[in-house]
């Protein structure tokens, strides 16, 4: 071999111009880079053919990776082996051998002009140093709408064709280093100024004794244009699938998840979709829901038919999440895939619950409603014959009579008065029953607070004073306008809850305080406080949620303070609370009141009282379908005046038919046959002065029309039961007014 040596890098192209070198051993044991050097290499005619072996420190070889990259061919390490140098010089001279070959097969016009003229694809050859068109094909000049004239001895720079500059410069710098080009995306402006995308080849052949560049130019516009408008169509199916209601998810065939919105994550208590892509449909529905689920997606897969089916899904925190599910087969992603769309049902079964409670809310007004009429009958002569018992008892003369008679009436009469308190007691009860029972009645009026809490805590004394003492603390307020029975419920359901919140057992250190008072802006204010565990802070957010509990399972709802507050609200009010664990809890209602405030006067000095009216003995007429109210107020009522009981309103109806005239005539309102009503509307067209002096006995389950008619007549009514001395008080009242 022939062998030149050269010491500086400045000096290669001198010694280069005396004849091209086919192997070139560049000493890299020094620091340095020999990038610059090889790369000038490459640029000098014959330079690309020529085998470039760097020679660098044993251990230290990875430092010539860079240059290696820019073109060198070997890399060998000092001091050699001189086994291995052989090989190495060996292989040097077969790849020059075969690049020599290569740049030897001629390229002459006719062949330069036959592969140009026969190729589909755009093509040109280019110097490699300014990278002026010398060459190309009519594809070439159509793709760009040049003529050969205006596009040959010009530069892609000239003409503008490049959508960025940049461009060019990367791709002659990944040509110099690595000797071509292949598959590089690059977009290119045509005269006309539209934007066409085209996959770049290029490498380097010799032209003109010259080392050139040819480059190749497939236009892969439609395929772009293509690929976006499917980027766009995922795009927006993404976006439709991101934006339903529903909750979409594709499963493969194994039953994993492949995809899914965010609604699907978000109901299943996820906060990324990421965390459901690869789970198994067994991860996500209870396992005894599973047979019947994976039977589903395997007939949709087989038949091809959509599936519709309620499902349970199991929420990641264990909870039940109903869904109706639609399950069809689709190719998705280029696999067969499993399709489910479902509705998240919590809302309609929330709802149906709602309804459902609230029919057996409203089943158990009517109930109650009916009970208290079956009561008040009963309870109407049981208690006027306890008071006839008694005042007949007082009569007795006590002057000679014998001690032990005189002390067994003595205990009688105390029997008949702890009778007559029970009466009492159960009369109260059906009273504040009744009231809390008018689901059907909506209409508000004015309404006072404080009887309606006294009605309240009469119906929750049971659950209160096994727990806690009760304390009341009521000043005057104004009235409230509101609907009385639905006001009960909410002052029920706050003292309930606070009971409720006190463990049982240890009813003297705990306490159960209510107060109504005048709050700001002139509002009424009630408070009811607890001294039980009271509510977690993280809890209180959500106390008025409907269908949220802190109870156990079972005792409650999640209905009640939901309830209370639409109903506060659609008064004009607020309900607030304030709580701590530990510490009891404050829930306050606001109510707006009926009347502006005002200060009363100062209650005028006591009077002396007149004296008592001498009572008048009037004729009275009874009719009620229960014998023995009309036995009981007779009792009741005989001793002062003249009375008639009947026991049908058709019965009392002829006798006044017959001339019979009565001062005050009582009659029930709901009868059989002819009921109070008619009565009243017979005597108004035939005896207007007799129906002026009717009064009305009511027992409770009173019918909506029932009540429109008592709204409508002058004819005032009384409800059983009722005290005797209520009764002679009222006739002595319609007495006095004839």
């Amino acid at each position: 071999m022939t062998v030149v040596h050269v010491s500086r890098d400045v000096d290669v192209p001198a010694a280069w111009r005396a004849g091209p070198c086919p192997l070139v051993v560049l000493d890299a044991r020094e620091s340095g880079s020999r990038m610059p050097l090889v790369r000038a290499l490459r640029s000098l005619p014959g330079g690309a053919s020529a085998v470039v072996l760097l020679v660098g420190r044993r251990g230290a070889l990875r430092a010539l990776e860079p240059a290696l990259e820019d073109g060198a061919d070997e890399v060998l390490a000092w001091p050699p082996d001189l086994e291995e140098l052989r090989v190495r010089l060996d292989m040097a001279e077969r790849r020059y051998a075969r690049r020599e070959s290569r740049m030897g097969v001629p390229f002459g016009d006719e062949l330069r002009d036959t592969m140009l003229a026969v190729s589909p694809v755009p093509t040109s050859i280019t110097t490699l140093g300014e990278g002026k068109v010398v060459a190309a094909n009519d594809a070439y000049f159509r793709a760009f709408g040049y003529t050969r004239e205006e596009m040959l001895g010009k530069t892609t720079v000239d003409l503008h064709l490049w959508e960025r500059p940049i461009d060019r410069a990367q791709v002659m710098e990944r040509l110099r280093r690595h000797g071509s080009v292949r598959g590089v995306d690059a977009q290119y402006h045509t005269r006309t100024g539209e934007v066409r995308h085209t996959l770049l080849f290029m490498g380097l052949v010799p032209y003109a004794g010259e080392p050139h560049v040819i480059s190749f130019f497939p236009d892969i516009t439609p395929i772009k244009q293509a690929e976006e408008e499917v980027r766009r169509s995922e795009v927006s199916f993404r976006t439709l699938i991101q934006s339903l209601p529903d909750l979409v998810a594709v499963f493969d065939r194994n039953a994993r998840v492949r995809y899914a919105n965010l609604k699907v994550a978000r109901a299943l208590g996820y906060s990324d979709v990421k965390e459901l892509v690869g789970k198994h449909i067994s991860d996500m529905i209870p396992p005894e829901d599973f047979a019947s689920a994976d039977a589903r997606m395997h007939e949709a897969l087989r038949t091809g038919r959509n599936a519709l089916q309620e499902r349970r899904m199991v929420r990641r925190d264990g909870g039940i999440l109903h869904v109706e599910s639609t399950t069809f087969p689709l190719h998705f992603d280029g696999e067969d895939s499993i399709v489910s769309v479902a509705h998240d049902l919590t809302e309609r079964h929330q709802m149906q619950a709602r309804l459902m409670l609230a029919e057996r809310m409203a089943s158990v007004g009517t109930l109650a409603a009916g009970v208290a009429h079956e009561i008040n009958n009963p309870l109407a002569y049981l208690t006027a014959n306890l008071a006839f018992a008694r005042e007949e008892l007082s009569r007795v003369p006590a002057p000679g009579v014998d001690a032990s008679l005189s002390e067994a009436l003595s205990d009688a009469q105390a029997a008949l008065s702890e009778a007559q308190q029970g009466a009492e007691r159960v009369r109260t009860i059906v009273r504040d029953l009744k009231t809390f029972s008018r689901v059907d009645s909506v209409e508000d009026s004015v309404v006072d607070v404080r009887a309606v809490l006294e009605s309240t805590l009469n119906l929750a004394t049971t659950e209160i004073r096994h727990r806690a003492r009760l304390v009341k603390l009521f000043e005057d307020v104004p009235p409230v306008r509101a609907n009385e029975s639905r006001l009960g419920q909410v002052f029920l359901n706050l003292l309930v809850n606070a009971a409720q919140a006190i463990p049982e057992g240890a009813p003297d250190r705990h306490e159960i305080r209510v107060g109504a008072r005048l709050g700001e802006g002139g509002r009424v204010l009630v408070e009811v406080t607890d001294t039980g565990v009271g509510i977690a802070t993280e809890h209180l957010p959500r106390l008025f949620d409907p269908f949220f509990t802190t109870k156990a399972p079972g005792v409650g709802t999640g209905l009640g303070l939901s309830i209370c507050h639409n109903l506060v609200t659609a008064l004009g009010g607020e309900i607030q609370v304030r709580s701590a664990p530990g510490r009891g809890s404050t829930f306050r209602v606001l109510l707006p009141s009926a009347e502006p405030v005002r200060v009363e006067p100062a209650p005028p000095a006591p009077r002396p009282e007149p004296a008592a009216p001498v009572e008048k003995r009037g004729r009275l007429l009874v009719v009620d379908d229960e014998p023995l109210v009309c036995t009981a107020l007779g009792r009741t009522l005989r001793p002062h005046h003249d009375v008639t009981l009947a026991t049908r309103a058709q019965d009392a109806l002829e006798r006044i038919e017959a001339g019979e005239s009565y001062d005050v005539v009582f009659c029930d309102l709901m009868m059989p046959g002819m009921s109070g009503m008619d009565f009243y509307s017979t005597l108004m067209k035939r005896h207007p002065e007799q129906a002026r002096r009717v009064i009305f006995l009511t027992g409770g389950a009173v019918t909506p029309q029932a009540r429109a008619f008592l709204e409508t007549v002058t004819s005032p009514h009384i409800e059983k039961p009722f005290a005797g001395r209520e009764l002679l008080s009222l006739v002595q009242e319609r007495l006095a007014r004839a």
